[in-house]
């Protein structure tokens, strides 16, 4: 738990560095391209997104940025080893942070865009688990130049969050949430 406080300590201050490029770019595009009256909703909506993809990549993307910190053993192509070492690390190591870290954050970390993207955007499921998917393999192959390793199952744990997250948009729409105020209306 100490670990997961950890890294949003660590993130807090790029999302809050970030928020005024964020400001600026959204005047602009309101001011230049859109020339309609500002939804707040979809702008409130909108940054939480973005600092939460900022800081997400933030916390995926440290180190240092080398062609020599390719390392062949900390790069994982064997879909599911994690399942292997969870169990291992739970039941023989008696280790549960693994599992939350390795496993579960891997998931949970991603629901986020499957459930606000929906909301923001009308746009087909498929489009949404695409733009989940990108992004993670953009962390994975990045983080190949990084001193970090590389993994097959983080890339499929995150597209079954991303997953999940429009999951729980669809449960949230079957009780008839109205989410309209959060798109932009041109």
């Amino acid at each position: 738990m100490d670990k997961i406080i950890n890294y949003i300590f660590n993130m807090l201050p790029i999302m809050l560095i970030s928020i005024p490029f964020f400001i600026i770019t959204r005047i602009i595009i309101y001011k230049f391209y859109l020339k309609v009256k500002v939804n707040w909703h979809h702008e409130i909506l909108l940054l939480i997104l973005y600092m939460f993809i900022v800081g997400l990549a933030s916390q995926a993307l440290t180190g240092t940025f080398s062609i020599k910190n390719i390392d062949i053993n900390k790069i994982n192509i064997i879909p599911f080893k994690i399942l292997v070492e969870t169990y291992q690390e739970i039941f023989i190591n008696d280790n549960i942070n693994y599992f939350i870290i390795n496993f579960l954050g891997n998931i949970i970390m991603f629901m986020p865009i499957g459930l606000i993207i929906p909301i923001l955007f009308k746009t087909s499921d498929l489009i949404i688990i695409l733009s989940g998917f990108c992004f993670s393999l953009f962390i994975e192959i990045s983080q190949l130049f990084l001193i970090r390793g590389t993994d097959i199952d983080d890339l499929i744990f995150n597209t079954l969050g991303v997953i999940l997250g429009l999951v729980i948009f669809k449960i949230l729409k079957k009780f008839k949430i109205d989410f309209n105020k959060y798109k932009l209306n041109k």
